[in-house]
């Protein structure tokens, strides 16, 4: 489902690499010099891997929890991205799109040349499982603060902003995922049905006779007027990392994918800042300040049927995922809720459609 954080430290995670291992992942980086590991971060997803050499400060970002992910498994988006913010500008030929991403799926890893101030400076990713049996990627270190540590709505208001930048990156169709791009379109009717009847048939039995009756009861139109467009699909205080009163970087790219809009809204809206138990909360002010720095647009999106759509459709998929987490024993990431915070919103949410 999301990567929640990629930094959120645990007093006794350690590193799961042996030295010689990350010398193999760093040796076309450091020429040799000796490697420090610096702290290491655990997510739902991601491991993450501080490491110094050089006077220079690195993040090795390894997708070592792979059974929980679920998106395309071999790839690391980062050199997707970084391809599309540097290249696309406005509305883009998908058949180029496909064309590039057609190279770099065939290489399996490789070295990033530029890069975009929306995310950290990406130099390697490497999803062959050669050298580590996971993919990654290796980026220079960004400093900063999650925003949810920085509870000001001025920088919510840069937050919706950067979102704004985010979405300029347009397609001329909606589809399935990355490797689908200039191949195989969908509509958006169709891609976002199949999502929902996957996370109801996941959730069977977990919820109430009538939540369940009303999801699968609900009608989309054929028909949208939004375009399709980049999604970052996890865009949360946790992934905003700010530093001397602006936006440092956007991070946790593994879930992005072409939709509309409307669902880069939804963990926001959730997920706006920690409540005083220390978990992520809808918090009205700084949700509101978001909006507005995204533009008139923003609030056109909040007050949409549209919305409401994508709102039931993540509430049903975290669900399902902090319930999967439940069953087997697995705690929840730290100042994330539990699976009944999100089964009591998907209520709220269908007594409105």
């Amino acid at each position: 489902m999301t990567a929640v954080t990629d930094r959120v430290p645990t007093e006794t995670y350690t590193c799961p690499f042996s030295q010689q291992q990350l010398e193999r992942v760093f040796s076309l980086l450091v020429d040799n010099r000796p490697l420090q590991i610096c702290e290491v971060f655990s997510g739902n997803i991601n491991t993450i891997v501080k490491v110094a050499s050089g006077g220079r400060c690195y993040g090795l970002r390894v997708r070592t929890q792979e059974g929980v992910y679920r998106y395309e498994p071999d790839l690391v988006k980062e050199a997707f991205i970084v391809w599309l913010l540097n290249h696309a500008r406005g509305t883009i030929s998908d058949k180029d799109v496909a064309s590039a991403f057609a190279q770099i799926l065939r290489n399996r890893r490789g070295s990033i040349t530029g890069s975009s101030r929306l995310l950290p400076s990406v130099l390697r990713y490497d999803w062959s499982r050669q050298v580590l049996p996971y993919p990654y990627c290796i980026y220079e270190w960004e400093e900063g603060e999650p925003l949810w540590n920085v509870s000001e709505p001025q920088l919510y208001r840069l937050a919706g902003q950067t979102l704004t930048q985010i979405h300029q990156i347009q397609f001329s169709a909606f589809y399935a995922d990355f490797l689908s791009v200039g191949i195989q379109p969908i509509s958006w009717e169709a891609r976002y049905l199949a999502a929902l009847d996957k996370e109801l048939a996941t959730a069977r039995g977990s919820l109430d006779l009538l939540s369940a009756n009303i999801l699968k009861a609900m009608t989309v139109s054929a028909s949208i007027s939004c375009a399709p467009c980049l999604v970052h699909n996890d865009f949360s205080p946790g992934n905003i990392l700010v530093r001397d009163e602006t936006i440092a970087a956007v991070i946790d790219w593994d879930n992005a994918v072409i939709d509309v809009p409307h669902l880069d809204f939804v963990k926001m809206k959730y997920w706006t800042a920690k409540n005083a138990r220390g978990e992520l909360a809808h918090a009205p002010t700084l949700f509101s300040a978001f909006v507005d720095g995204y533009g008139p647009a923003g609030r056109e999106i909040v007050a949409s049927s549209l919305f409401c759509l994508y709102e039931a459709l993540w509430l049903l998929r975290v669900f399902n995922f902090e319930r999967a987490k439940e069953e087997q024993g697995l705690p929840r990431a730290p100042g994330y809720p539990a699976a009944s915070i999100y089964r009591k919103h998907l209520k709220e949410v269908l007594n409105k459609l």
